[in-house]
């Protein structure tokens, strides 16, 4: 029999078959670990990624040089220079030293930058005041490095089973020679640096990778299109495996893109901290600001040259890159000014997308694109300005599978987010 002092004043704390009143305390549970909770979307990032991809896609890959351009070429040596610096900057003769960046240039420092920042909100993910999930951090850091790096090859035709791709002056190393190997390179350095709890660390680590590569270009060799030290590096590892250099170079460079993300991953830390906005601003601005003006300083010294990535170039581009994540931050996060940007996002947000369909099926985009507009300019009398409406055809081609390819994985985040029920 339960005596009273058992039953301690609750005299159905014994009955099995009696729930416990509201009265009654239920033994504490152990506690469970919540996984942290990601922070909430930055607008900024997201529209400053699908700027500078559509950009580089939509406008200077299809609109201008597959369509403006064809029909009014580039002829005078400024306008070639604004545009596509580095595509003339190593053109002149052998010895001589060139300087300089065009808009073209910009686009893929520009990336490495929006991917250091997103690594730094990405880490949020797995990380907390109490919980690191390092299975699920290393997990999705092998996974998104595996995925760059095997498109990247694919692209540049390692399934072609060969080292090398393509002939001349202009060979490709198909394990290491494409934009997305450099956007894995980031990646990956900027993620594993948010290890470093301590930002200070972190700057230290990457300023330390774009000197290492700074140095060596300054003490051997020249900033000439055959005497850079990068190049001549991978002259002698090329020569080795039957390949060939080229201009832009990675294997040197791969300090310098390490370093850049690491960097870039510190203004993730600001726009994701629990500052005012506006001072997340300010600091993201002054940050640029002086990022700028050491790149312009240190250019009196080193030419700024996007094929070798010189040191002044870097920081020119991370200068450039930050203030223009500052600007879109207080347009669009703060004041909240967003209309008129969808297709930016859905570029910013299908990123990949955008690239694998343009690598892979840009022929097929094209022969679709003039199917659509075959004819039209004899409308207006004449055939000569084909090339431009299949240009803006092959966009609008473009912006429809983007936008099919979003709303498909949509359905399928609904899809796995409903509840199952019996």
């Amino acid at each position: 029999m339960t005596t009273g002092n058992a039953l301690n004043g609750k005299p159905n704390a014994g009955n099995q078959h009696m729930r416990l009143d509201e009265g009654d305390a239920a033994p504490a549970a152990t506690p469970v670990r919540e996984p942290p909770l990601c922070k909430k979307r930055l607008f900024c990032v997201d529209l400053l990624r699908g700027i500078d991809i559509f950009f580089l896609l939509v406008v200077n890959y299809g609109l201008l040089l597959g369509g403006f351009f064809k029909v009014w070429p580039l002829t005078s040596t400024w306008a070639k220079v604004l545009w596509t610096h580095s595509y003339t900057a190593f053109q002149s003769e052998p010895g001589a030293v060139t300087t300089g960046f065009g808009f073209f240039d910009f686009a893929q420092p520009l990336f490495i930058f929006v991917t250091g920042v997103s690594a730094s909100l990405a880490f949020s993910k797995f990380d907390s005041p109490n919980v690191f999930d390092a299975k699920a951090f290393w997990k999705r850091l092998a996974c998104r490095t595996l995925m760059l790096w095997a498109v990247g090859s694919a692209i540049r035709g390692a399934l072609t089973f060969k080292l090398f791709t393509g002939s001349g002056t202009q060979q490709n190393f198909c394990l290491y020679s494409d934009t997305l190997h450099t956007i894995a390179v980031a990646y990956f350095a900027a993620s594993v640096g948010m290890l470093l709890r301590r930002a200070g660390l972190r700057a230290v680590l990457g300023f330390a990778l774009v000197s290492v590569a700074a140095v060596v270009m300054f003490v051997y060799g020249d900033y000439s299109r055959h005497g850079n030290a990068a190049r001549l590096i991978e002259e002698a590892v090329y020569s080795r495996i039957g390949g060939k250099a080229k201009d832009f170079c990675y294997l040197l460079t791969t300090f310098t893109w390490s370093g850049m993300g690491i960097l870039a991953s510190l203004m993730g830390d600001v726009l994701k901290s629990d500052r005012a906005p506006w001072r997340k601003a300010g600091i993201i601005a002054v940050c640029g600001a002086g990022a700028l003006v050491s790149g312009w300083v240190l250019s009196f010294w080193v030419p700024p040259i996007r094929f070798v990535y010189t040191v002044s170039f870097v920081f020119e581009t991370l200068g450039l890159s930050t203030l223009l994540l500052a600007a879109l931050y207080v347009i669009t996060d703060i004041l909240g000014a967003r209309r008129g940007t969808w297709v930016l996002i859905l570029f910013g947000q299908c990123s990949m997308a955008a690239w694998v369909i343009t690598q892979f099926f840009s022929s097929s985009l094209t022969d679709a694109a003039n199917c659509f507009v075959r004819g039209i300019p004899r409308l207006i009398g004449t055939d000569a300005y084909q090339p431009i409406f299949v240009a803006v055809a092959r966009a609008a081609l473009l912006v429809w599978l983007l936008w099919q390819w979003r709303r498909l994985r949509s359905c399928r985040s609904a899809k796995q987010t409903l509840p199952s029920r019996l």
